[in-house]
Order: C-alpha cells, then structure tokens, then sequence
C-alpha cells in the first residue's frame, strides 16, 4: 500500500499543525518536566530593582551605569579593580556612549586619590555620599543577595538608577562585560 502524493501532502499539513501543538502539550504534561535552564547573567540580580539615589549628571543621563563603591582608603586592589572598569567600558565598543562608569566614594577623600583615579581613566564619573543613603541602599542590596555573593561592590544601574545586578568583590570584569554586551545590545533593539 502506498500512499499517493497528495496524501502525503496532507499527512504533512497535518503534521505542521498538530506537531507543535503535540510537543507543547507534551512539554506542560507530567511526563516531561521542562525546566529552562537558569539564568544567562552572571552577576546577582537584583529583585526588585532597588532606586539609587544619587545625583544625575549630563555624564550619565540616560545611561547604563557600572557604580563601584571604592574601598577606604583606595589601596592597590581597589585601583585594580578601577583600572579593570575601564577595560570592561572599553571593550564595550561602538556602545560605550550608552555606558558611563561611576565611582562611588562613601567618605570624603583627598582630591589625591580622586586624581589618581582620573589619570587612570578621564571617563570615570565621581560621586560622593556625604549623606550615606547610597551606602545605606547598596547595603540593603547586598543583604537581600545570596549568602555566596559576599560583599558586592560593583552594580550595573539602568538609565534611570535602578541597581539590577550586582557583583561580589572578586568577580571577573569579563562576567560583567557579558553581562553589559546583552544589556546593551537588549537597549538598542528597544530604542529602534
């Protein structure tokens, strides 16, 4: 017995029909528990977003913002780290003018460390938390974080000052950058 081609034909249409309907029935069934795997970011994110207050400047309107909060005093490590943010807006490429980097200092410092800083990287943005709510929020942020997450110090803010991820001390600067290419790239899809 064989089939003619327009039976065959048919078995096809239907087949093209019913098959994905079939598969997600399947999928919702008992038999097979679908589970997505995870989530893609590699840093820690933060639910809900958390609103940060700290002042706007034209630097960082409307942009993606990395906020380290600097070590005191700002040591060799704390430099590294800094010197690593650039590395990381610098690799953004093309999208880096939809990036700004900002360093969060909880404590007035001598204008030595703010020039140190500057020299490494002209593009860093500075701010200071005279009134201690920035420290306040972050550290309310890291208390709703995972026990492994450790001491976050590094948060990716979106361009209206929502910390959604945040990044434990010792994180690698290239997660943060993968993190920072999808976001990026997510904006620009939005914006067109």
């Amino acid at each position: 017995m064989s089939l003619s081609r327009q039976q065959i034909t048919l078995l096809g249409i239907f087949a093209l029909f019913f098959g994905p309907l079939l598969l997600v029935m399947l999928m919702r069934s008992s038999w097979w528990q679908y589970q997505p795997s995870g989530m893609k970011n590699q840093g820690y994110l933060v639910q809900p977003p958390v609103s940060l207050s700290i002042q706007k400047t034209p630097e960082i309107e409307g942009k993606w913002l990395i906020l380290y909060v600097l070590d005191q005093p700002c040591g060799s490590s704390c430099v590294d780290s800094v010197t690593a943010l650039r590395q990381v807006h610098r690799a953004t490429g093309r999208r880096s003018e939809n990036l700004a980097i900002g360093l969060l200092n909880p404590a007035q410092s001598g204008t030595e460390v703010r020039s140190k800083l500057e020299s490494i990287y002209p593009k860093f943005n500075f701010f200071e938390d005279s009134t201690n709510s920035a420290s306040v929020t972050l550290k309310s942020v890291n208390a709703s974080l995972p026990p492994e997450s450790g001491d976050a110090r590094t948060y990716i803010l979106d361009p209206n000052l929502n910390v959604i991820l945040a990044y434990s001390n010792n994180a690698d600067p290239t997660d943060i950058h993968k993190d920072l290419k999808r976001l990026l790239k997510w904006s620009d899809q939005e914006g067109s």
